[in-house]
Order: structure tokens, then C-alpha cells, then sequence
């Protein structure tokens, strides 16, 4: 009897070895999407793409439209997609996968700087605008926003740094709303007369805050939107090269309060003053020809810009004065550029259709 019992509880041990053994041999699935996403570790002198995956995937090809970058781990990196979700990474992009997220079409994304765990996503769902919160990575969503009708979507999405219970979003019906509790409630505090297509808030002091229409007017509040004016024509009384208001690029510096930045066919424009009065930094392309698509500032020196114009980023050491290029074996086109928030030499490049 104590022979059989053994011989049982020894076979009992090789089936429960044999299914670690086997759980440990299994494959994980892996997938490899378009080159859409592109990451440069030595300041944008040279990128390499980033298109490989873990697990089940979403969609093959696809297009970037958001990035979030985690401020506590710079290997962290979150991607907004207009078809597939949101795709993440743990380990700088070496291998992503799909997250688990309702919406197809993710245009806003941001992570709370107090915590890093906290994301919001800005999407449509069903046909209807909304916006979504995780506090535990993504392992679950609620809804914090929805649209009142089917049709306006949630373009803009960004929070203040120096206090995360500031959200400001903009949506495709013009307006610009604002939550000060961390999405838990919303109120409209401004209505455009051109939908606003980028928000942007001073690194230093977080009243002032720039917006960009989708006609390319620039308006500005000083009091965290209480009250929001139309600082186009500081611009117009100043003597550019170009001048036609083609902008789609809204950059503040991450380092220096009152600096803000304005790109696209019109080339670059740059404030020292929170907006009164504009430079022109020279690009190195016919803007008009080639529009500039995206542009970072290096949190750690703001001499050093990168912007990117169809399937090419030109970066300067030297506040603009002077320019070195690289050319994306792509064909898509370039539409958002980050700098690792924590570092001056890690920066990601999304490109779309």
C-alpha cells in the first residue's frame, strides 16, 4: 500500500513539473506593425524604428496621433492610435503591445505627473466623443466625459503639471472645456469661432495658457482660462517672410516660462514674452513647399529643437541658427514629436498616412 501511494504521489509531481515546464515553454505571440513609430537615444542624430509586439495584435498598419510618456519610468510610453487603441511599452519600445481599451480612435493622451499610474485618453466610442481615466495602468477604465451627441470629438487633451486636477480639452464644436478635480467634473469656458486643434501650458506658471485653431490663430489666457484673447495680431504687426497664419504646431518650452513656439507652412515662430511681441527661427526647407508637421524642445537645453516635415526631422544645437538632417526610409508622413520628458537625448517620432 505505501508503495502504490508513493508511486502515485511521484507520478502526481512529474505533471505538476511537467506543466511549469510547459507554461514556461509557451510562446507568446508576436506581431510586427507599419513603421510608424521611429526612436532616436542620441539626441535625433540617428533613429531606428520600433515596430515590434507581444500578444494579440489590434491592426497591422497604424497611424500615431498621441503620445504619453511616463515622467517616472522613461521606458513607459504610451501611443495613441486613430485605428487599434492604444499601444504600450515597458521597455522603450523594444517590444509593445495592445492594450486593453474600449476606444478604436484615441486622439489625446496624458499622464498624471504626480503618479505616473494615472492616464487619461481622449477617443470616440460608438461614434460619440469621450474621455476615459485609468488609475492602475490601464488595467481599468472609467468613463469621466462623454459628447452630448454623436459626431464632436475630443481633439486636444492636456494636464497641468503643476496641478494634475487641471485638465483642459478641446473639441471638435469649438469649444474648450476644463475639469479642476481630475476629470470628475467639466465646465465649458470657451466657445471658437474656429475649432481649437492644440492647448499649451507654461512650464512655469500654469495661468498662462496658449491655444491654436484649426484656421491658425493663436489665443491666449493668463488666468488658467478664466478669460481667453486673441493674440493673432501681435504676430501680423511683426515683418516675416511668411505670415498667412498656416500654423499647427503649439510647442511651450519645457524649461523656460513665457517662451512659446508656432510651426507649420509659415515656418517657425518663436515668443520670449508669453506672446506680445515674435521672431522668426529660419528653417532650413520652403516651409510654404514642405509645412512643418511636429517640433520638441530638449527639456534639458533649449538651444536644441528638432521639427519634422514629411519624412524628415532637422535638429539645432544652436537655437536654430544652424541645422543637421535625417531622412525616415518611410512612406508616411511625420506627425508627432517628443523628447523623453526626464532626459535631452531619447525622442520618439509618429508618423501617419
Amino acid at each position: 500500500m505505501k508503495k502504490t501511494l508513493s508511486i502515485t504521489i511521484a507520478s502526481f509531481l512529474v505533471l505538476i513539473f511537467a506543466g511549469c515546464a510547459n507554461s514556461k515553454n509557451a510562446t507568446v505571440p508576436t506581431f510586427t506593425v507599419s513603421q510608424s513609430i521611429w526612436k532616436s537615444i542620441d539626441g535625433g542624430a540617428d533613429w531606428k524604428v520600433k515596430n515590434k509586439g507581444e500578444g494579440k495584435a489590434n491592426i497591422a498598419e497604424i497611424d500615431v496621433l498621441s503620445f504619453a510618456i511616463n515622467p517616472y519610468d522613461a521606458n513607459n510610453l504610451y501611443v495613441g492610435l486613430r485605428k487599434g487603441g492604444i499601444l504600450e511599452t515597458r521597455n522603450g519600445g523594444e517590444t509593445w503591445e495592445f492594450m486593453n481599451f474600449v476606444s478604436e480612435k484615441v486622439y489625446g493622451l496624458a499622464i498624471d505627473p504626480i503618479d505616473g499610474r494615472t492616464l487619461y485618453a481622449s477617443g470616440v466610442w460608438q461614434g460619440t466623443g469621450k474621455i476615459f481615466k485609468t488609475e492602475d495602468d490601464g488595467k481599468n477604465w472609467k468613463e469621466i466625459y462623454t459628447s452630448p451627441s454623436a459626431g464632436p470629438i475630443l481633439i486636444s487633451l492636456v494636464i497641468d503639471q503643476k496641478n494634475s486636477k487641471n485638465i483642459y480639452v478641446a473639441t471638435s464644436e469649438k469649444e474648450v472645456i476644463k475639469s479642476t478635480d481630475g476629470g470628475t467634473t467639466w465646465r465649458n469656458i470657451y466657445l471658437s469661432d474656429d475649432p481649437i486643434v492644440r492647448i499649451a501650458i507654461d512650464s512655469a506658471n500654469s495661468n498662462l495658457v496658449y491655444f491654436l485653431t484649426n484656421g491658425g490663430k493663436i489665443l491666449r489666457s493668463k488666468d488658467a482660462g478664466e478669460k481667453i484673447e486673441d493674440i493673432s495680431e501681435n504676430i501680423k504687426k511683426e515683418s516675416f517672410s511668411f505670415g498667412n497664419g498656416q500654423y499647427k504646431v503649439l510647442k511651450t518650452d519645457p524649461t523656460r516660462s513665457n517662451v512659446v513656439y508656432l510651426a507649420g507652412a509659415d515656418g517657425i515662430m518663436k515668443s520670449l514674452d508669453g506672446g506680445e511681441k515674435w521672431e522668426e527661427v529660419w528653417a532650413l526647407n520652403d516651409p510654404e513647399n514642405f509645412p512643418i508637421r511636429a517640433l520638441a524642445i530638449n527639456p534639458k537645453n533649449s538651444s536644441e529643437i528638432v521639427y519634422a516635415m514629411d519624412r524628415a526631422v532637422y535638429k539645432s544645437i544652436d537655437a536654430g541658427k544652424t541645422w543637421k538632417t535625417f531622412e525616415f526610409d518611410n512612406k508616411m508622413k511625420a506627425n508627432i514629436l517628443e523628447y523623453n520628458p526626464t532626459e535631452g537625448t531619447q525622442l520618439y517620432i509618429g508618423f501617419t498616412k
